[in-house]
């Protein structure tokens, strides 16, 4: 299912975060925050259109904290990420 983020349409990666975060369990927690940090790190490097870049990585950054909330074990791994946009 992540592999839809690489779609350059905002609203398929919205639903594809939406649905990912409905299908987050303790198994694969980390393979998500892995993939979602990746995703983060894109947007910063990219050189798309800037609004839309910025919404991109909100969204990603609020379904980072998201899991960090119901996941609290993986929250020491994404607070400096976190911090680092804040």
């Amino acid at each position: 299912i992540m592999r839809v983020l690489n779609s350059p349409n905002i609203d398929i990666r919205r639903k594809t975060l939406d649905i990912a975060m409905e299908l987050i369990s303790p198994r694969n927690i980390n393979e998500v925050v892995l993939i979602l940090k990746k995703e983060v790190l894109k947007t910063q490097s990219k050189d798309l259109d800037k609004n839309e870049s910025l919404e991109y990585r909100q969204m990603l950054i609020k379904a980072i904290h998201s899991c960090a909330v119901k996941y609290p074990s993986i929250a020491d791994s994404v607070v400096h990420l976190l911090m680092d946009f804040l």
